[in-house]
């Protein structure tokens, strides 16, 4: 499953937001929901529950806040990635746009000269120092400016206390004032503050990273990550109660959804050194969804090697994937075709693959996204009137 960019996915989603806060902005909008009503809310909040997609609504019981006030369904944007989709989110523009092609970006700009950095921390794979301050490296990297200066209310960005000051969160909150917060209930308390204001911010955008944690490390089907996902279904119900009456439109979505990967399925690239021999570098993108560069004049040796991956995913070429419209709508970043490289590995079923560089911890995940398959891309949208 590939994103709907025709009025389906959660880039339509933020236009029709960005529109309905009198924002001027580009896009489709959302084509199968009514947004008449949006317009009128003294206050819109966007609540991104980060991994929760329609497949996991399924860990909650039917009558499940969640699952009772669903209006809808949406993709994600591809790859189906945290730090592909909450770019989006923040500026209103598809991935073609802002360049932010997943968690591992091989970045060609002066001074990076290939090299690949995790774009949310805004670190390198390969643990030598950047040339120049993180803030600096976010806006070579990004050009497009946050959704929330576009806007003529005024907003604010509730996330978590860790990351709420993180280069990434400046740059992309800017026009927008930031609310850090620790915990579930800290984040609920901000958001009250916010609507119970005398002025309250036209849009509030709040982010929830927890279940994404918990399956990463424990699954998106574990005991734990229901748990989870419970206790923040109660809480946001109880809020919803607690604030009847403030004149607010709380919208709910996810940024991806998940499935799990099973250790015999994650294919290693140094087991295969005739493959990894092709390559300039490191992979990029994902584990589900591999960017690969190839040397000059490797191209048909990575053609040939590749073969022995054929059970475990599509093998594209990358530009074909662009020029298909994968990576949504608007004027296309200058280096995106840099850094999405010659090829593009889509992995099928739940097959994962990574390198390892030397140096870099070989992480182990248990539940996975990126990918296209619709328990990766499909995620809720869920709608109360508060």
């Amino acid at each position: 499953m590939w994103p709907d960019f025709e009025g389906g996915s959660i880039l339509d989603l933020t236009c029709s937001i960005a529109r309905a806060r009198g924002g001027a902005v580009s896009g489709t909008g959302l084509r199968a929901t009514d947004t008449a009503d949006w317009h009128d809310a003294r206050t819109v909040i966007l609540l991104v529950l980060d991994g929760v997609g329609r497949a996991q609504l399924g860990l909650l019981p039917p009558d499940a806040f969640l699952r009772r006030h669903a209006v809808g369904e949406l993709t994600s944007v591809y790859p189906s990635t945290t730090a592909t989709a909450i770019t989006t989110f923040m500026t209103g523009r598809a991935p073609a746009a802002h360049g932010l092609t997943g968690w591992h970006v091989r970045c060609a700009e002066p001074g990076l000269d290939g090299r690949v950095l995790a774009v949310l921390p805004v670190t390198a794979r390969d643990g030598e120092p950047l040339p120049y301050a993180q803030e600096e490296i976010l806006a070579r990297l990004c050009r497009v400016p946050a959704l929330f200066q576009a806007l003529p209310g005024g907003s604010q960005v509730i996330a978590p206390q860790d990351i709420v000051d993180s280069a990434f969160n400046l740059r992309h909150s800017s026009g927008a004032q930031r609310v850090g917060y620790a915990g579930v209930e800290d984040m609920l308390a901000a958001m009250t503050r916010a609507v119970r204001a005398a002025q309250p911010p036209s849009y509030i955008y709040a982010y929830w990273p927890d279940f994404d944690h918990c399956c990463h490390l424990r699954g998106s089907g574990s005991v734990g990550a229901a748990e989870v996902l419970r206790a923040m279904d109660d809480a946001l119900g109880a809020w919803v109660r607690n604030n009847a009456g403030s004149d607010a439109l709380l919208l709910v979505t996810a940024d991806h959804g998940f499935i799990d990967a099973p250790p015999d399925r994650l294919i290693e690239l140094e087991s295969l050194p005739a493959l990894a021999d092709c390559l300039a570098g490191p992979l990029s993108g994902e584990r589900r969804t591999v960017f690969c560069h190839v040397k000059p004049g490797r191209l048909r040796d990575f053609e040939r090697e590749v073969q022995a991956l054929d059970h475990a995913c599509n093998v594209w070429r990358s530009a074909a994937l662009l020029a298909a419209g994968r990576f949504g709508p608007g004027e296309v970043h200058p280096r995106l075709l840099q850094r999405i490289g010659d090829f593009t590995l889509e992995m099928r079923d739940d097959w994962t693959l990574r390198d390892t560089m030397a140096g870099e911890r070989a992480h182990r995940l248990i539940g996975v996204h990126g990918g296209t398959r619709e328990e990766e891309m499909i995620v809720p949208l869920v709608r109360c009137v508060v």
